[in-house]
């Protein structure tokens, strides 16, 4: 009975993730964006702008779900995610844009960390002998299979519906059924310390969290290793709906559909791809860690991530090059992150886990705040190709330091 309770609580959690991916217009924000006369620079500071408000409620989120509740803290991100989809569907403007950036930039940081930590509790409460990186991995594997769903249904609506905004507005519906999920969970997951809100002992709180994360140079170290690899990812994933846009202007597959409709079916196509097989990389992260030494994995995927972009900017006018590259990204990045969870979940005690798990992202926000709106400028100044190859470069020069001080360290370790 114990069991069968277990393996259900374990597809809730899966389901969940499957639900929070139903994000139909997420392939197509970008060319969305552009549709509505904007350019990459005002995109990268609405991204800029998202990624301040995860940053400055980042850590006061998780603290808050330590604290307060990690139920009560999804219930209230999922409320924000449903009034931004209902501001992008009324906008038009840059300006309404930001408002919108503005309220999912909170359902973000609302959101990030606290599921992962809900995991590992349940995990560690249940005495599920498994390891988190295969259950995360699992979990994450069924978020893709939903991102999967989300490219291929996208398409079939595009044609149905008279603009992009309806996506907004359709996405509603599997974010209302994801917080009646939430509040299915049992109540233990919620986790709440303190009956009644004190600002100062809440203020104390992350005051404590962030100490802590400075103070055990080992957590911090692989916040910063997994904060600055997911950040790069960020910044440069949603480069792909410009660039397919840009060579379907020469190749139109479907002769009887329009140059818009070619577009949607390419970057549709291409999502679904990129998400099952990552679904299927996340799956089977876990074995990864079997075979090989995690910080080598960690290391090995800034190399051939930097060498997958630079390998694009040179072939950015191929769909094939194109298609491979990201799906290559996407799949470096769903092996790499199980593997990063489990050990900054290893690493971190349990009751500070939705709060270390918040700064990371944290983090990866400041760095995307810093570097989107500079990638957006170089698109726009020069060339997206310039800017994939910048990048590529960056990423093998991190590949190569992290080879130096690891090879500093165990010098001065031997001696």
């Amino acid at each position: 009975m114990e069991n069968s309770i277990i393996k259900k609580q374990i597809i809730k959690f899966q389901l969940y993730g499957f639900l929070k991916n139903l994000k139909f217009f997420e392939p197509f924000l970008w060319v969305y964006f552009l549709s509505t006369g904007i350019n990459y620079v005002q995109i990268g500071l609405l991204i800029a702008v998202k990624e301040i408000v995860i940053y400055v409620f980042e850590v006061p989120s998780g603290v808050f779900a330590d604290r307060y509740g990690k139920k009560t803290e999804l219930v209230i991100c999922f409320i924000f995610y449903i009034l931004s989809f209902i501001i992008f569907f009324f906008g038009r403007d840059f300006y309404v844009f930001m408002a919108a950036m503005l309220l999912f930039g909170l359902g973000e940081a609302f959101r990030s960390g606290t599921h992962k930590a809900m995991i590992m509790s349940y995990l560690d409460k249940n005495n599920v002998k498994e390891s988190k990186s295969k259950i995360y991995g699992r979990t994450r594997s069924f978020s893709l299979i939903g991102s999967t769903v989300s490219s291929l249904i996208a398409i079939v609506f595009i044609f149905i519906f008279p603009s992009l905004s309806w996506l907004f507005l359709i996405a509603i519906i599997p974010y209302i059924l994801d917080l009646l999920l939430i509040l299915s969970y049992p109540n233990y997951l919620n986790e709440r310390v303190d009956d009644t809100f004190s600002f100062k002992g809440f203020m104390i709180q992350n005051y404590k969290s962030i100490k802590y994360v400075f103070k055990d140079r080992k957590v911090l170290k692989l916040l910063i290793g997994s904060s600055s690899y997911n950040a790069g990812f960020k910044s440069i994933k949603d480069y792909i709906q410009p660039i397919i846009l840009s060579v379907s202007l020469g190749v139109l597959i479907f002769s009887d559909l329009s140059l818009e409709e070619n577009t949607t079916i390419y970057i549709g196509v291409i999502y679904s791809l990129l998400y099952i097989i990552s679904a299927f990389a996340s799956l089977n992260a876990y074995r990864f860690s079997n075979k090989y030494s995690i910080d080598k994995v960690m290391g090995i995927m800034w190399l051939l991530s930097g060498l997958s972009l630079i390998v694009l900017s040179i072939f950015i006018s191929n769909i094939i090059v194109i298609s491979i590259v990201f799906i290559l990204i996407y799949v470096f990045l769903n092996i790499r992150k199980p593997l990063m969870i489990e050990k900054i979940g290893d690493a971190t005690k349990d009751n500070k886990r939705a709060s270390v798990l918040s700064i990371e992202s944290q983090f990866t926000s400041l760095i995307i705040a810093f570097f989107a709106p500079m990638l957006g400028l170089i698109a726009d100044l020069y060339s997206i190709s310039l800017m994939l190859s910048i990048f590529g470069g960056l990423m093998i020069f991190i590949f190569m330091l992290r080879i130096f001080t690891t090879e500093s360290e165990e010098i001065l370790k031997s001696s």
